[in-house]
C-alpha cells in the first residue's frame, strides 16, 4: 500500500499554534522543572508536537515508534521536511515508545568545542505531575542548575529510573550533551536542558 502524502490532522500546525508552542517549548527548557501545555488537537501524538515545531529541512530526524504508531514518522516528514537518519547520527530523535537506557546512552552528545552536535530528544511519557503528587512506579527527579532555584522536583511517569540515570550520564559533560523534552499525552511539557544536573530520589 502506498504510504498517504498528507500529514493527518494534528501534526501540521498553523502559524499561530506554532509560535505558541514554540514559546511554551522555549519556557519549560529555560525553567526546568515547570510543566507547561502543549495544544493538544487532532489525532497526532502529543509528542509529535515539539518535533513539529522544532524540526525542518536541515534537522535529520529519528522517529523511534511503537506498535501501529509508525505512521506518524512519515506524517512528521511531509510536515517538516526533516530528512531521516539513524538515532546515533539524528540532531533530533522522537522516541513514541519507551527509551532504553541504552538507546539514550548512544545518543549524539557533541563535545565542549561542538556542543551543537548533541541530539534534541522529545520522549513521550504517561503523566508529568509536581514531586509530591507522585504516586508508585513514577520516577522522581530532582533538578538542579540554571533556571532552578534551588532545586526542582518533577514526576515522571512512563520513564523508568535506568533511563533516567542514563539521561542524567549523557548530560555529565555540559556543555555536551542532550537537550530534553518529556510529553504527556495531555500536552503537559517538561524540559531538561544539557545544563541541568538530573538525580533521582534518595540520590544526591
Amino acid at each position: 500500500m502506498t504510504a498517504p502524502t498528507a500529514a493527518p490532522r494534528g501534526v501540521r500546525r498553523d502559524p499561530g499554534r506554532s509560535q505558541r508552542d514554540f514559546r511554551t517549548l522555549l519556557d519549560v527548557l529555560s525553567r526546568p522543572g515547570r510543566v507547561g501545555r502543549l495544544e493538544v488537537d487532532g489525532e497526532a501524538p502529543a509528542a509529535t508536537i515539539p518535533v513539529a515545531a522544532l524540526a525542518d529541512v536541515e534537522v535529520p530526524l529519528a522517529v523511534l515508534a511503537g506498535a501501529g504508531q509508525e505512521r506518524w514518522e512519515h506524517a512528521l516528514r511531509v510536515a517538516t521536511g526533516a530528512p531521516p537518519a539513524e538515532p546515533g547520527s539524528a540532531r533530533m530523535v522522537l522516541a513514541l515508545r519507551p527509551l532504553t537506557a541504552a538507546e539514550i546512552a548512544a545518543l549524539p552528545r557533541g563535545d565542549a568545542s561542538h556542543p551543537e552536535l548533541g541530539a534534541r530528544l522529545v520522549a513521550a511519557v504517561d503523566a508529568l505531575l509536581p514531586g509530591p503528587a507522585a504516586g508508585p512506579g513514577d520516577t522522581m527527579l530532582t533538578l538542579r542548575g540554571p533556571g532552578v532555584d534551588g532545586e526542582a522536583t518533577l514526576a515522571v511517569r512512563g520513564l523508568d529510573e535506568q533511563a533516567a540515570r542514563a539521561l542524567a550520564t549523557a548530560n555529565a559533560d555540559f556543555p555536551a550533551g542532550i537537550d530534553t523534552f518529556l510529553v504527556a499525552p495531555d500536552g503537559a511539557v517538561a524540559g531538561l536542558p544539557r545544563s541541568t544536573r538530573i538525580t533521582l530520589r534518595g540520590e544526591r
